[in-house]
């Protein structure tokens, strides 16, 4: 056989093995996905038919719930109508109330998908030239009554009374006090007082009230370890029958960092009787201290006094010495330290430089201690 003929065969018999694999497996791949098809349509019919008899058996009970009567819970709304405008309300309203309601089920059903409306009160209504007046039980439920149908029950109410205080008076100014404390981390300082954005508030309430109040504060508050100036907001202490306008205020509290300063300092003594002279070893020390930045400019050795006190001479700390003491300071300034705490000294005496004796000029000593 020719060569080229052996090689013919030889590919045709390969090329067939291939073709007959390729045979096999699309047709195991397609035998494969009509039973998962089967499989897969056989379980979607079980899930529908299921899910079928789940929802028949809702649409019954849900039937059959329509014609039983429900108790039910609703929050409504509380709005005050027509307030004149010089009216001051003194306690505030509730913004909602508790409704527990029954009826069949498909009033309830609508007042689930609608809600029941605010619960409106008409001042002029109830208004009778005095300073508050009163909804009890069998108001409430007449206003109630307004917006529910006839068939409604009304169960409970919460709360079952409102109360409306208010004044027609103009109101008082009175000052406003801040009352807190603050404190700063170990590089700060308090700046200067807390301070509220405005300084006074307008009270309103009845006269005999008002002459009683000459301040008002904050409710007590507590700020720590502040390492930058803080605005926050405060609540104004409220006062019984009172209404106070504004109810909070922003509060100021300064804080700043602190900075150090070295200054030479004389000493100065203090209380030495007249004829007599303390002279101190040295005469000045090295004084540092802690103050704001802003006041750095501001400080200098004369805003410091360091003397000696002549009455220590007889509690002296240490033999032929005499303990400084810092007389006058800066509030502002913090951690004062000297470069030492007593110093040396001399007490003389002083006497008249010529002394007259039997007609002869004499030149006097004085005495050293």
């Amino acid at each position: 056989m020719p060569i080229k003929n052996f090689i013919f065969v030889v590919y045709s018999h390969a090329d067939m093995k291939k073709t007959f694999s390729a045979r096999i497996a699309t047709r195991f791949r397609a035998i494969a996905r009509k039973i998962g098809t089967s499989f897969r349509q056989e379980r979607t019919r079980e899930l529908f038919t299921f899910l079928g008899f789940v929802l028949l058996s809702l649409v019954f009970w849900f039937m059959q719930g329509l014609n039983e009567e429900v108790e039910s819970s609703f929050k409504i709304p509380v709005e005050l109508q027509d307030l004149p405008e010089k009216t001051t309300l003194i306690n505030d309203l509730p913004t909602h109330m508790e409704v527990r309601i029954r009826d069949k089920g498909p009033v309830m059903l609508g007042y689930a998908i609608e809600g029941l409306a605010p619960l409106r009160i008409n001042f002029l209504e109830y208004d009778k030239g005095n300073s508050s007046f009163k909804l009890g039980p069998s108001q409430l439920e007449t206003v109630l009554r307004r917006s529910l149908r006839p068939t409604t029950a009304i169960l409970s109410v919460i709360p079952d009374t409102l109360k409306v205080q208010y004044t027609h008076n103009a109101g008082k100014q009175v000052k406003l006090v801040v009352r807190g404390t603050a404190s700063t981390s170990p590089q700060c300082v308090l700046s200067g007082p807390m301070t509220a954005d405005i300084d006074s508030v307008r009270v309103y309430g009845d006269y005999a009230l008002l002459k009683q109040i000459k301040e008002v504060y904050t409710t007590e508050f507590e700020a720590k370890r502040l390492s930058d100036t803080l605005r926050t907001t405060v609540q104004i202490a409220r006062l019984p029958n009172l209404r106070i306008v504004p109810e909070q205020v922003t509060v100021t509290i300064p804080v700043e960092e602190m900075t150090s300063k070295l200054l030479d300092i004389p000493i100065v003594p203090q209380g030495v009787p007249a004829g007599w002279s303390l002279i101190t070893f040295p005469s000045s020390v090295q004084l540092s201290c802690m103050m704001p930045f802003s006041k750095f400019a501001a400080v200098d050795e004369e805003s410091f006094l360091l003397g000696v006190d002549y009455a220590d001479l007889s509690r002296r700390p240490a033999p032929g010495k005499l303990g400084i003491r810092v007389i006058k300071s800066p509030d502002f300034v913090r951690n004062i330290v000297l470069s030492q705490d007593s110093v040396d000294y001399i007490l003389e005496q002083k006497r008249p430089a010529f002394v007259l004796l039997n007609d002869t000029v004499e030149a006097s000593i004085p005495d050293t201690i």
